[in-house]
């Protein structure tokens, strides 16, 4: 993992529990690890990386931003689809509303749940589409050590 910001959110993951069915800790256990990489990647660079940086007031959504790119760490793979769609909406109404565009977004997600809805026909024509009209995408997939 060249990107450090991806390596933070793979150290977060780290404390991920296994084998929890406990909807509560596994929901606190997912708030921790995305506290966990927020701060990690404010001690990357605090003046570089803007963590939760509204899309627009009126939207009521954020995004993680560097310099032109976003990214987003779902934390749970499960409806990691829904999140990646909704992300680049998000990314879409940033560049309709600012001049500082975003040229690519980094959407990390745990990767036993997240690869089998994102690694597929549907998600890798998007993000083509999307290539083609000045919008990179990046999926990268964070897992459990053993």
């Amino acid at each position: 993992m060249d990107d450090p910001i991806v390596a933070a959110a793979q150290l977060a993951f780290s404390i991920r529990l296994k084998g929890s069915s406990d909807v509560s800790d596994n929901t606190k256990n997912a708030q921790a690890i995305g506290k966990a990489w927020r701060g990690a990647v404010h001690e990357l660079d605090p003046d570089r990386f803007q963590i939760e940086v509204l899309v627009a007031p009126d939207l009521d959504q954020k995004i993680d931003t560097e310099t032109s790119r976003a990214y987003e760490f779902k934390v749970s793979g499960k409806n990691a689809a829904a999140e990646f769609y909704k992300d680049i909406v998000k990314i879409i109404i940033w560049n309709e509303r600012r001049k500082k565009k975003l040229s690519s977004l980094v959407f990390i997600t745990e990767e036993v749940y997240g690869r089998l809805v994102l690694d597929a026909p549907m998600p890798r024509a998007y993000v083509k589409y999307l290539a083609q009209h000045g919008l990179a995408v990046d999926i990268e997939y964070v897992r459990h050590k053993d």
